[in-house]
């Protein structure tokens, strides 16, 4: 069930409804609950030791019609889970996340209070973007991958001029000399833009494009400039005020990496058990002697029943984890974290999560670790694993699926905005309040077709688009050329959604370049900084209409209305605005609180000015 705004009792993470987020295992929180019902007795229900215990709350001076009761919860458990029961003159009601229910909700849906946990609030204060790094800007020639430098899985390697579209003979083999040179050279392009972190994908020393095949964890690609590059963009990033994320590829290694050269060359190697291996291969199901991410030969999949794998790629003193951390990095993109496991499988998988943040946190307490789950990631979101997810499920492939009119996949779809937004609801309730706020929120990445593409080109629609991504719960990340129109020639995801950056001196036309668009998200970006209440406010909807939604973004009394429509016809819609002076920031206008006719085409953001 969706919660909107006109919901007559309210309880969140924010003050004055929670004293505090992060208090320690023991301590004492005082939580609160306003309410305009008619209630004779408010009393919180409280999950401890297996059973749901009732207790009495106390009322407090309150505001206008609101009445408010509060409760000094307990912090006993790493997770607290509580609802509020609202006792009528004929009736009574339960106030959970999901809203106000005459019956026992799921615990799923109660209020969660995660007791010692620290987040890394500096993500929520940032916008990312997200670099393939070949394809985002060549600034050392003199690195370049040559056209049959080396062969990979039975081809050699091209280079090929930076304009060229991706294409399916291309794919993995196809270099373009994007480097990490490049990123340093355009770190004021992208603070211009806005963005103070940036998300790279794999740049170990790798054969392929991508580099998610990777030869050496502990080594700098040297086409992409090496140790000396890296260090430089390090440095330079963090005089930018930029912080660096690096992709960590845990899952699978390369075939061509030492470690699993020695496993498989000779069975008594000791390297043979941080791999899984089959002893029926050569079927028709089973053509490999060893597991392999989707059973690709060149990206075997690594086995953490071994104490040699956590120990190499996660916990040891020495860990891949532990070793670029201590090289400045701000935290790690888990690539595929949902696979990871021992056997072949993902056995194991959460507490493997958990070992990798202990060893993060301890290298820098501020680390933001969070993975790609492609699909619903609820059971690994309580914050002893992962900071937060990928928001596909959550956020980006519902959005771009109404927006479009079809799935990634570009099958028909009739979602309509009440569905969205009960999706959406869906996965934010479920979530403890720091872990919502740390979910990564994309549109389009490496891995999914561009946005603009699924959208048919529509500009007006990317536009609604980027307003929810900067104004949604979580962590919000633009992908390279997203800003100013980037697209691709051809239907699918990879490699056509990896198309280079049209650099004007690289070949780059000027319709290729949307300054309109890229003023335009740059202002999103710079009132997404600027906005407290969008970084860490809690949420409410506001509009679920067919063709358009909105929702509340509420911190200290400040109100943020985020609206958007999939329609570019310049048709109004009744948009109900809770009483008050609203202000759009970006073109000035102001507006009365009550329904108010307005265009929402390209999205609209509201700030609530008393």
């Amino acid at each position: 069930m969706t919660v909107f705004v006109t919901q007559p009792a309210q309880h969140d993470h924010t003050a004055p409804y929670t004293e505090r987020l992060g208090a320690a295992l023991g301590d004492t929180v005082t939580i609160r609950v306003r309410t305009t019902l008619p209630v004779t007795r408010v009393q919180l229900k409280l999950v401890r030791g297996g059973e749901v215990e009732t207790h009495p709350t106390r009322e407090v001076a309150g505001t206008g019609e609101s009445r408010w009761f509060e409760f000094a919860l307990p912090l006993d458990a790493g997770s607290v889970r509580y609802a509020w029961q609202l006792e009528l003159p004929d009736d009574h009601l339960n106030l959970t996340m999901s809203g106000l229910h005459h019956t026992r909700r799921a615990f799923r849906d109660w209020f969660q209070y995660l007791a010692g946990y620290a987040a890394p609030e500096w993500a929520w204060k940032s916008v990312f973007y997200q670099i393939f790094p070949d394809r985002f800007r060549n600034g050392d020639r003199a690195s370049d991958v040559q056209t049959g430098e080396y062969s990979y899985n039975g081809r050699p390697v091209q280079h090929v001029p930076w304009m060229t579209p991706p294409d399916r003979a291309g794919d993995i083999h196809a270099h373009y000399g994007g480097d990490l040179a490049g990123i340093s050279e355009k770190l004021p392009y992208l603070t211009d833009l806005g963005v103070n972190a940036l998300w790279l994908t794999p740049i170990f020393t790798s054969p392929s494009n991508h580099r998610y095949d990777i030869s050496d964890y502990r080594e700098i690609d040297a086409h992409l400039g090496g140790q000396a590059a890296f260090d430089t963009l390090m440095t330079s990033s963090a005089e930018a005020g930029v912080r660096v994320v690096l992709d960590g590829v845990f899952n699978h290694v390369g075939n061509e990496n030492a470690i699993f050269r020695a496993a498989l060359e000779d069975e008594s190697a000791p390297q043979r058990p941080m791999f899984t291996w089959r002893q029926y291969a050569g079927t028709a199901t089973n053509t490999l002697p060893y597991h392999a991410f989707m059973d690709v030969p060149t990206l075997p999949k690594l086995d953490y029943a071994s104490e040699a794998a956590q120990q190499e790629f996660l916990a040891g003193e020495s860990s891949v984890v532990r070793h670029w951390l201590r090289q400045g990095i701000a935290g790690w993109r888990l690539d595929v974290a949902h696979m990871m496991g021992a056997g072949g499988s993902d056995e194991g998988n959460l507490e493997l999560h958990r070992t990798l943040k202990r060893a993060a946190r301890e290298e820098n307490p501020d680390a933001y670790i969070f993975g790609e789950r492609f699909f619903d990631p609820e059971r690994a979101m309580q914050g002893d694993g992962e900071d937060g997810a990928m928001n596909y499920h959550g956020f980006g492939l519902p959005v771009m699926q109404w927006l479009s009119g079809q799935t990634y996949f570009f099958l028909p779809s009739k979602m309509d905005g009440t569905e969205l937004s009960e999706l959406l609801w869906d996965s934010y309730h479920a979530l403890p309040p720091q872990v919502a706020l740390n979910m990564f929120n994309l549109l389009d990445s490496h891995d999914v077709p561009r946005a603009l593409y699924r959208l048919g080109g529509d500009k007006t629609r990317l536009r609604a688009a980027l307003t929810l991504l900067m104004g949604y719960p979580g962590v919000p990340c633009v992908y390279y050329g997203t800003e100013l129109g980037l697209s691709q020639t051809e239907q699918g995801a990879m490699p056509f959604c990896r198309a280079p950056m049209p650099w004007p001196d690289e070949g780059g036309a000027a319709s290729d370049w949307d300054s309109e668009l890229f003023a335009d998200v740059q202002r999103l970006i710079r009132l997404r900084r600027d906005t407290a209440a969008l970084q860490r406010g809690s949420m409410r909807f506001l509009l679920a209409l067919p063709d358009a939604i909105g929702f509340v973004r509420e911190l200290d009394g400040v109100q943020v209305a985020v609206l958007a429509s999939r329609r570019s016809d310049g048709q109004a819609i009744a948009v109900p605005l809770p009483a008050g002076n609203w202000r759009d920031p970006l073109s000035g206008e102001t507006l009365t609180g009550g329904t108010v006719s307005m265009v929402l085409d390209g999205g609209r953001v509201l700030v609530r000015e008393d």
